[in-house]
Parts: C-alpha cells; sequence; structure tokens
C-alpha cells in the first residue's frame, strides 16, 4: 500500500470509528443537537446513515482519483472554513477536503450546527490525522495569527461582501487569499413518469430538511400537469411526514401567498407546512415547490434562465449522466444523499485548493 493509499485508509479509519454505534461523544453530540432545537431527530439520523453509506474507505479513494489528490499537497497550508447550518453535519465535506490535501484546518463553525462537526473533528486529532486545527463558533475567536491561505465559504449570496469586510478587518484573509464561494440554494427535478418509485425519490428530494438545502428540490419540471397528480402525490407527501416529521414551519406569508394564488386561480396543493403551485418563479421563498409542466427542452430553458442559484439537477435513469446547460444529469435519488466526490457549485474542493495553493 503506497503513502496516499494509507493515508486515505487511515481517515476512513477514523471516520468508521467515528459511525460507530457505541461512540459516545457522537451519541452526546445528537442528544444536543436534538434536545436544543437545532434539527430534528429524523433527518440528524437520516444525515448518519447516509454518511456511513457514502464515506466508507472505497468512496474516500474514488473521489481522490476523481481529483487528482496529492499527498500532503497542502501541508503548512491554512484553510479557513466557514460552515453553513442549513443541514446537519453540512461542513464535513469541507472538514474531509482539508484533511485529505493535509492543509491545516480554521472552522467557523455554524451557531445552528454547533456539536456535530467537532464530534468529528476531535476523532480525527485522535487519530493524528490533522494538527494545529482550530475552530470556533464566532470568527473573532479564530483572530489572531496569520491569514488563511485559501477560504471555503457556504451561505448566502447577500452575505458575501459583509463576510469578506469582517474576515479582512480579522486579519484572517489577505487581499490576496483564494477564496471559493459558494452560494447555490436549490435544485431542479425533471421527471418523465409518475412510477411509485419516482414518486417517492422526488418526494425525499423535495422534503427531507424542509427543502432548506441546496441540494434540495425546489423546481420540478414533469409532463403533466400538478392538477392530475395532486392527490396522490400528496399521499406521498403525507406517508413521508409520518416518518419524517417537518422540523422547522414556514412563515405567516406562505398563508397569503396560497389566498394569492387561489385568487389569481393558479394551480396549487396546500399541505398547510409546505406549498406546491404549478408557476414558474424564481425560488426564492422556502416551503415551495414550484411545478412545471414540459419535457427535455422545458429543463433546458428552466436551467438557462434560473442557473446563477442552481446548484444541481436530477432526473431517471435514461437522463443520468446527460448534460442539461452545463450541468451534469444527477440521479434523483441521490439527491438528499449524495457519493462524497459530488462537486458543489460544480467544483471539486480538493481540486480547486490544490490548483489555488
Amino acid at each position: 500500500m503506497n503513502s496516499t493509499d494509507q493515508h486515505i485508509s487511515n481517515i476512513a479509519d477514523a471516520i468508521t470509528e467515528w459511525l460507530q454505534p457505541d461512540n459516545f461523544t457522537l451519541r452526546e453530540a445528537i442528544d444536543n443537537t436534538v434536545n436544543g432545537g437545532y434539527f430534528g431527530f429524523e433527518d440528524v439520523k437520516h444525515r448518519i446513515l447516509t454518511l456511513k453509506s457514502t464515506l466508507k474507505k472505497g468512496d474516500l479513494h474514488t473521489w481522490a482519483q476523481r481529483s487528482g489528490l496529492r499527498l500532503n499537497s497542502l501541508e503548512n497550508k491554512k484553510i479557513l472554513c466557514l460552515h453553513a447550518g442549513n443541514l446537519p453535519l453540512v461542513g464535513i465535506h469541507d472538514l474531509l477536503a482539508v484533511v485529505m490535501t493535509g492543509g491545516t484546518y480554521i472552522g467557523k463553525l455554524s451557531r445552528k450546527d454547533p456539536y456535530l462537526l467537532p464530534s468529528l473533528i476531535n476523532k480525527l486529532e485522535l487519530h493524528k490525522l490533522i494538527e494545529n486545527a482550530q475552530w470556533a463558533g464566532r470568527l473573532d475567536k479564530l483572530a489572531g495569527g496569520s491569514p488563511a491561505d485559501a477560504l471555503l465559504f457556504s451561505g448566502s449570496g447577500k452575505s458575501v461582501k459583509n463576510v469578506e469586510d469582517r474576515l479582512s478587518e480579522l486579519m484572517l484573509i489577505s487581499g490576496s487569499t483564494p477564496k471559493l464561494i459558494r452560494t447555490a440554494n436549490f435544485s431542479i427535478a425533471f421527471i418523465t413518469d409518475n412510477n411509485p418509485e419516482t414518486m417517492q425519490d422526488l418526494t425525499e428530494a423535495v422534503f427531507r430538511y424542509g427543502g432548506s438545502g441546496c441540494r434540495s428540490v425546489a423546481i420540478v419540471v414533469a409532463p403533466f400537469h400538478l392538477n392530475s397528480e395532486k392527490c396522490s402525490f400528496t399521499d406521498y407527501i403525507e406517508s413521508f411526514w409520518l416518518n419524517n416529521p417537518q422540523f422547522n414551519k414556514p412563515p405567516k406569508s406562505l398563508e397569503y401567498r396560497y389566498a394569492y394564488n387561489h385568487a389569481m386561480k393558479i394551480p396549487q396543493a396546500w399541505l398547510q407546512d409546505f406549498l406546491i403551485e404549478e408557476n414558474l418563479d424564481i425560488p426564492q421563498e422556502k416551503y415551495i415547490l414550484h411545478w412545471v409542466k414540459g419535457d427535455f427542452n422545458t429543463l433546458e430553458n428552466v436551467v438557462s434562465r434560473f442557473g446563477n442559484g442552481l446548484q444541481s439537477v436530477y432526473s431517471t435513469s435514461g437522463f443520468i449522466g446527460k448534460k442539461a446547460g452545463p450541468y451534469i444529469i444527477e440521479p434523483l435519488s441521490q439527491a438528499q444523499s449524495p457519493p462524497i466526490w459530488w462537486k458543489p457549485d460544480q467544483t471539486d474542493t480538493i481540486t480547486w485548493l490544490q490548483n489555488e495553493l
């Protein structure tokens, strides 16, 4: 086994140990997360089970091969990671990219997810896979050293300027620090049938995490109108919610939107905690699924129109691997459980880090 393979195997062993049912530190982090009201237990459980299936040794080797990983390519390089908190453990991808490349991890934890990621960081430290790591829930707690060699940031596009100004003020970055800034906030599904497997996968893609993830589907292009599928689709949703109650609730304004749609005779389905409407509008509000009747040409037009905020495009067999605009179509079944080598905002994190540094 060469040095790179050994490094990857060591990371996989640490992750496996972290995910063991008898790992008290992770169990405590889960309890604190749920009891603190940060995420619902069902969503945390789903995330942990997904990681168990996507962070095996073979998965990490595949990522290394796809990204062109070079052993210790970022040795002595400080990588500042500003983690989002819209999903449990959403920052794990950036953390592992730093660990895989041998960089020094500096992490700003989200106040919405303060317990889960540190439980993994501690495990990686015990296995001597990261050294001199720093992490905190506030940026000022990370100040005082030299500026980072690179910045990884996931969040709202509206906050980018303020974040950059604050980082510069605290001398956490310099004017020449390379920045990988990810601001995509929704995904699109293209379906061609209403088979049970398709509709179950669509339900998961839309309603897991209350639709809060950048990989969550906010627009679906289908060959039929909403009204023809409304009753059966609602059955799938209610079945999903029985086992996965929606943790966060929508604002009162969602009811006003429902009333407006009703007055304007826009086809819709009102689900109390979610709204489905047959209306092609840019997804700016949460808890809304936009339904569009159309074919593959319609999909390409939608992708072209909303490309700036788009994360991923999904479909079922027959279209997976094809391109819709610049996007390679991914399996709908993997919308909320992507492989570790997926490319946020179409950019491989390891490849970007190695190219920039």
